[in-house]
């Protein structure tokens, strides 16, 4: 073996035994995960604690939670902030600390739908043109309609999760490349950075 075929090999083996072979495992409960695996687990965000001591806790079900941490502050934040929502959380599984509380080290998350079936969008509000647009993370722009519009105007730059109903309308009444949507519910999940 050459010298660059043993380090990508040491490489490969290092990565596999620190749990990132890049593959990620759905699991129901991390009881018996291993520390080092990547999971992907769903449930509801919740904190526990005071301020500013809180922890960022994945509620499984009745008898289990998940407390949460993350090597990105920003991830960490978020999944703060969205307190009560049902979310997926990839990451991987840390050292028990206490037997009774996994973590695990969040690396991304998605929101799950909520119990009306509607499926919130997370993205950045902002103005153009005197109308709201919140433009999700895959790059969808979404034109805010009703009463909630004036009220995400204010979080301009902010990242907000939004949820509602899509409705038809003429093209030329809207934010180019829009899709319309009357907004039912939203949230700040981080506030607009300082100007």
């Amino acid at each position: 073996m050459r010298k660059s075929q043993v380090c990508i090999a040491a490489a490969v083996l290092a990565c596999v035994l620190a749990g990132c072979n890049g593959k990620t495992r759905p699991v129901q409960s991390l009881d018996g995960v291993a520390a080092g695996e990547r999971v992907r687990i769903e449930g509801t965000l919740s904190l526990r604690g005071s301020t500013p001591f809180t922890t960022a806790v994945l509620e499984i079900d009745s008898t289990e939670s998940v407390a949460l941490d993350s090597k990105d502050a920003s991830i960490l934040a978020q999944l703060k902030a969205l307190a009560d929502m049902r979310c997926a959380v990839e990451g991987d599984v840390l050292p028990f600390v206490d037997q009774n509380l996994p973590r695990l080290s969040a690396t991304r998350f998605e929101l799950l739908p909520l119990a009306d079936g509607k499926q919130p969008i997370l993205g950045i509000a902002g103005i153009e043109d005197g109308q709201v647009v919140v433009t999700a993370d895959n790059g969808t722009r979404y034109w805010i309609h009703g009463d909630l519009a004036s009220a995400l105007a204010e979080y301009a730059g902010a990242r907000v999760w939004v949820v509602g109903d899509i409705f038809d309308t003429d093209v030329n009444t809207r934010p180019k490349k829009s899709t319309p949507l009357t907004a039912t519910g939203y949230g700040v999940v981080d506030e607009a950075p300082s100007r």
